[in-house]
């Protein structure tokens, strides 16, 4: 099975660094040098004092006569729509995974003219140390449910995926996102405001006083969530990920631009057209845009 991933970020090497044991893996990237890098090298995983090195296919652009059975996008939520050109030339017929923070891009995902969608929701710990190297920071796995369409060869996918690099098959992608979301806006904008890792977020009382208050403001939103996912699953998941930077704290240390947007940004603008009061998600957004924009240069 030949598999194109866009996107030579973390999740991106960490994906095709597994995916390439098994199947034919082409990484689409922005730069020719890391394009040369990975043809040259492959992709290295590096976990727990291991090293993993999977040979890869590599491209700067995709090619028109290029055919994959299988199409995953893995870059970030701010780049998709400038990907809508690449996007076209995958075959409508073949699937197409997003796996992308927040929910901001499924109205965008849905006017694709594929028929077979899946959003994925990655749990995975990773942080890209250059243009081929990957580090393995946390196994956990990737949770996939269907947006629109058939499975089709991701069933393969889902049957010979290693224990370390497990698929989860789920019923209902928004549930799969918004639980993900939770996670997220309790998570990464206080690990970016304060430098913390994951794990401090719940050591320190007045932290984890905030991380509840904003769960209640994301409740408001969306009541349905309320049998879904608890307050203590974000405990757990930050003391699981105890050592963990968030990548929107990796980005802002960076400078580079945050997922802010798609993970922030897009609630504020339903709780302003459904009328709820939501004043700690407005700080964060807001305290994490200023230090963006600062990093960025002003």
């Amino acid at each position: 099975m030949r598999i194109g991933i866009l996107g030579g970020g973390a999740v991106g090497l960490l994906i095709a660094g597994y995916l390439g044991q098994s199947f034919d893996v082409t990484l689409i990237v922005r730069r020719e040098s890391q394009a040369r890098s990975l043809k040259h090298n492959g992709v290295t995983i590096l976990k727990n004092g291991s090293t993993i090195n999977t040979r890869v296919t590599a491209v700067d652009q995709i090619e028109a006569v290029q055919e994959f059975d299988l199409g995953i996008v893995a870059v970030k939520g701010y780049d998709l729509f400038s990907l809508e050109e690449t996007l076209v030339k995958f075959s409508a017929e073949r699937p197409l995974m997003f796996i992308q923070n927040g929910i901001g891009h499924i109205e965008w995902v849905k006017s694709l003219p594929h028929q077979h969608l899946i959003a994925g929701s990655v749990e995975h710990g990773a942080m890209k140390e250059n243009d081929d190297t990957v580090h393995h920071l946390g196994e956990a796995g990737i949770n996939i449910a269907l947006i629109r369409g058939d499975w089709g060869v991701m069933q393969e996918v889902v049957s010979q995926s290693v224990h370390s690099f497990p698929f989860s098959i789920q019923p209902d992608f928004e549930k799969m996102l918004l639980t993900k979301l939770f996670v997220n806006v309790c998570i990464n904008p206080l690990t970016a405001l304060t430098g913390v890792t994951n794990g401090k977020l719940v050591e320190n009382s007045f932290f984890q006083h905030l991380q509840r208050d904003v769960f209640k403001e994301l409740m408001l939103l969306f009541p349905q969530m309320d049998e879904v996912i608890s307050f203590n699953k974000v405990i757990d998941i930050c003391r699981n990920t105890y050592l963990n930077k968030s990548s929107m704290l990796k980005d802002i240390e960076s400078g580079r631009e945050t997922e802010i947007e798609s993970i922030l940004g897009v609630l504020l603008d339903k709780a302003e057209e459904e009328h709820h009061f939501v004043p700690n998600m407005n700080v964060l957004y807001r305290l994490v845009k200023g230090i963006e924009r600062e990093g960025l240069g002003g």
